[in-house]
């Protein structure tokens, strides 16, 4: 178990979140929570996060949604025990369950068609390609090494149950495979909204909600732009709006 004094404790969403992390290794970033934003709940339904890292989908959305209960996954265990850490010191643990688990494993762990929402962000950068970050926490993250996005969409269309929602966040260098692999699983593209670092910048990311057994017809959404001031880091209003009324956004 981690030493709290060891770790870095940030405070998130005007402090109603406390999330510890390591203070070397992958941390979250704004794509977390724009997915955790992305993603639509209903009362009494029960998600999952598929590579959780340190938790934080999980605890946005058990914020956020007062009435669903969710599990997580990783298949690193200094990931599992922040997750389930982050869990105790936020009151969720009763709504939270986190398990250590390979994104493969998980028809030998979990029956059929037992959620309602699977929620991801998922590594994308196939191993032949590109340099492998030495620090292992940020390559299981990054990198196929335990898993691949086929793996994680295959997951997800095993967890769901019909009619269910499936939601991804994804570099856009990935975005032909996501469709053609959502929908040899019978996972339909429902809405979708690329992401922009800027207003000059073409789109790096996409946020898509896909429906287990879905009909066709998708919804483009206008694109996301992060930032009015890169330089600067000066946000958009529409990104200021998305961080001070995410729990009033349900």
């Amino acid at each position: 178990m981690f030493d709290i004094k060891e770790l870095d404790r940030t405070t998130f969403l005007k402090e109603s979140l406390v999330i510890y992390q390591k203070r070397k290794g992958f941390r979250f970033g704004t794509d977390t929570f724009l997915l955790a934003d992305f993603v639509r709940c209903q009362s009494g339904e029960h998600f999952i996060d598929l590579g959780t890292g340190s938790g934080v989908i999980p605890l946005l959305l058990l914020e956020k949604y007062e009435n669903v209960t969710g599990a997580a996954i990783d298949v690193v265990k200094e990931c599992v025990e922040l997750a389930r850490l982050n869990a105790e010191v936020n009151g969720f643990s009763d709504r939270l369950d986190v398990f250590c688990i390979n994104v493969k494993n998980v028809r030998s762990c979990f029956p059929s068609e037992k959620f309602d929402v699977v929620v991801t962000n998922p590594p994308f950068k196939e191993v032949k390609r590109g340099l492998i970050n030495p620090d292992n926490y940020k390559a299981i993250a990054r990198h196929e090494i335990e898993g691949t996005l086929k793996d994680f969409i295959e997951a997800a269309a095993y967890l769901l149950r019909w009619k269910g929602r499936f939601y991804l966040v994804c570099p856009v260098e990935r975005f032909v495979d996501t469709i053609f692999f959502c929908r040899s699983k019978n996972l339909e593209p429902k809405r979708l909204r690329f992401i922009q670092p800027s207003r000059d910048e073409k789109a790096n990311l996409f946020l898509l909600e896909a429906r287990k057994g879905g009909g066709k017809g998708i919804e483009v959404l206008p694109s996301l732009i992060i930032y009015e001031d890169k330089k600067n880091r000066v946000y958009t209003p529409e990104m200021r709006r998305k961080y001070e009324a995410f729990f009033e956004d349900k």
